[in-house]
């Protein structure tokens, strides 16, 4: 009887716990051992530390948001501070996600773990990249590619879906841009500072490829956090040469992107009860898995629908930071800057790309 009584404790306690986070095994497997890793850091480490400040706003948001929706503004907006002094300073190693957003871990694992596994890919590419040693740079960044697909339960969908999820996914969409545009403003200027840092390591020499990173870097903070992009950026879009050696890895990134986009969402929004968040991001990781995308319909991105949510798309939101011969920069959305290529990720049918 005693025995009996204990374990209808036990049940009646993990129904409680799962009605606010997820009940899963908390595997982990690192990514591809190969002597490149940490070439990066090693080779280039003020560029690869600039990355710890976004890291660290994506998880912040999901944690404050969490804590409901009284004082939320007065909370990002602390945030944004903190996140600036990151961006000015960053910290020296990457602080995990269970220490910056400890109780959103707990409701969302799965899709924490995929980001993380998403961003070990990251790294390793730019390691990859990084290291002169690495002759067949596509073959060794395919062999990193094809080592993160084997983890098909936290690897993005190698499909490229545009901004589809983002905007068509949910009655949330675009809560947190319409509601937190200086926070998400630094979110996607680091969407677009990803992947212009994989441009700059597409140089094959190594004095041209310092040189081009420290531009990068320039233009990140005098331009691109000054006047933020006003959608997210593609991959592909600010890095072209990266985009077409990997196409596979650039829909991936896109595809992470877009998910931390729309967990920050869900996390701020007032229609998503806070026990529901959780089930909600799973819906959404689930459809933008690689182990579905076979399977998967992207939600239709009609005329209307990227009109209701994107008003404000003019042609300038399509141009990128142009330096002028005196050395100065022109911001992106500036009259006379350049225009970046067509966004074909923003077909309607939802398809950017091959697989």
């Amino acid at each position: 009887m005693r025995r009996s009584i204990a374990w209808a404790f036990v049940f009646s306690l993990g129904a409680a716990v799962t009605a606010d986070a997820q009940i899963v095994q908390r595997n982990a497997e690192y990514w591809l051992p190969a002597d490149y890793n940490h070439a990066f850091y090693q080779t280039h480490q003020l560029a690869a530390r600039s990355f710890y400040a976004a890291h660290y706003a994506h998880f912040i948001v999901y944690e404050e948001g969490l804590a409901g929706q009284d004082g939320l503004e007065a909370r990002l907006a602390a945030a944004d501070g903190a996140i600036r002094d990151l961006v000015a300073e960053p910290p020296r190693y990457e602080p995990p996600i269970d220490v910056i957003a400890p109780d959103w871990a707990r409701i969302a694992h799965r899709t924490a773990s995929a980001m993380d596994w998403t961003h070990h890919l990251h790294a390793q590419l730019y390691d990859i990249l990084s290291d002169d040693r690495v002759q067949d740079k596509r073959a060794a960044g395919e062999a990193a590619i094809a080592h993160y697909l084997s983890r098909a339960g936290a690897a993005f969908s190698t499909r490229g879906y545009g901004h589809s999820f983002m905007l068509g996914g949910g009655t949330w969409a675009a809560t947190f841009a319409e509601r937190f545009p200086g926070v998400n403003g630094i979110l996607w200027a680091y969407h677009w500072h990803h992947a212009a840092i994989y441009e700059a390591l597409m140089e094959e020499d190594p004095d041209a490829r310092s040189r081009e990173l420290d531009r990068v870097l320039r233009v990140f903070a005098d331009s691109v956090l000054v006047n933020p992009p006003t959608y997210m950026p593609l991959t592909a879009e600010t890095a072209p040469k990266f985009g077409a050696m990997f196409p596979a890895a650039a829909h991936i990134f896109d595809n992470l992107h877009m998910m931390h986009d729309v967990v920050n969402d869900i996390m701020v929004a007032a229609s998503v009860p806070e026990r529901a968040k959780g089930a909600e991001i799973e819906r959404l990781l689930q459809q933008m898995l690689y182990q579905n995308q076979e399977w998967v319909v992207p939600p239709e991105m009609s005329h209307d629908m990227m009109m209701e949510h994107m008003p404000e798309m003019p042609m300038r939101a399509m141009t990128i930071p142009t330096e002028l011969p005196d050395g100065s920069w022109l911001p992106q959305g500036h009259p006379d800057a350049e225009m970046m290529p067509m966004m074909g990720g923003m077909r309607h049918d939802g398809h950017g790309g091959g697989s």
